[in-house]
């Protein structure tokens, strides 16, 4: 029996890349899956949301595809609908649907790019979180995931004025979030997980430069279980990075060695 037998789990941008990759790993651990994503991507990368779908249910696994937009407040209410309709409660929610903008300036930033970019990395987040927090409270449990970056608290990383900005912003409602949820003895963390191997990395010319050191998207899968199963009696309002799983967090580790 997985680790997540009998949870639910929402996960956000899950046509591709680490979305799809949590999905299936959150599948192999037993637990139903509600993926969704916009039914086309705007970057034209390659990935479906309905091939995520078949390849779970083909492992084996339980699995409600929804078209959505993170963006849209509508939208995202009603696939919380549809994943309560279904399976009758929601334990994690990993909020992984975001955009990058690399190596522009903020002259090369227009209004209207900058506003699209913050809408899915930070009101994405926002919107759905908002959504499954009245279930989570009524049960008294939960874990919401959020996707950070190092480039977040490190100028130095090269997310530049955009994306750093997005993902400082994600940070902060992380942070502040998990203290106002506590009570409700729901868990918020950040999970940082570094260099992918992704669809989106291969777009951007210069990851061919630390390509070597960056990691298939399906080696998160082990952290983001991790986080699914706490709670804020055991670990929240944390920054997980994974380069630190299993150093300072993780299976066996007290969570008051994790503490900032």
């Amino acid at each position: 029996m997985g680790q997540m037998h009998g949870m639910v789990a929402i996960v956000t941008g899950a046509s591709r890349g680490l979305g799809r990759a949590i999905a299936r790993e959150y599948a192999r651990e037993g637990a139903s899956v509600v993926i969704c994503a916009r039914s086309q991507s705007p970057t034209g990368l390659a990935g479906t949301l309905a091939e995520t779908a078949s390849e779970i249910s083909n492992a084996g696994g339980d699995v409600l595809a929804v078209d959505c937009d993170v963006t849209d407040e509508a939208a995202v209410n009603d696939m919380v609908r549809q994943a309560v309709d279904r399976f009758g409660r929601i334990d994690v929610l990993f909020n992984n649907a975001g955009l990058m903008v690399l190596g522009e300036s903020i002259l090369d930033i227009d209004a209207p790019r900058w506003e699209q970019l913050m809408r899915v990395n930070v009101n994405g987040p926002y919107l759905c979180s908002r959504a499954v927090l009245p279930v989570m409270m009524e049960q008294r449990r939960g874990s919401i995931i959020n996707l950070g970056s190092r480039m977040a608290t490190d100028p130095n990383q090269g997310g530049g004025v955009l994306y750093s900005a997005s993902k400082a912003a994600v940070h902060m409602f992380t942070y502040c979030l998990a203290d106002e949820v506590r009570g409700y003895n729901i868990a918020v963390n950040i999970l940082s997980p570094g260099g992918l191997r992704s669809e989106g990395s291969a777009a951007i010319p210069w990851t061919r430069r630390d390509w070597h050191e960056r990691v298939d998207p399906s080696a998160i899968g082990p952290c983001a279980v991790y986080l699914a199963l706490q709670d804020a009696s055991t670990f929240t309002g944390r920054l997980a990075s994974r380069f630190d799983f299993g150093v300072t967090w993780g299976p066996g580790i007290e969570a008051g060695a994790n503490a900032p």
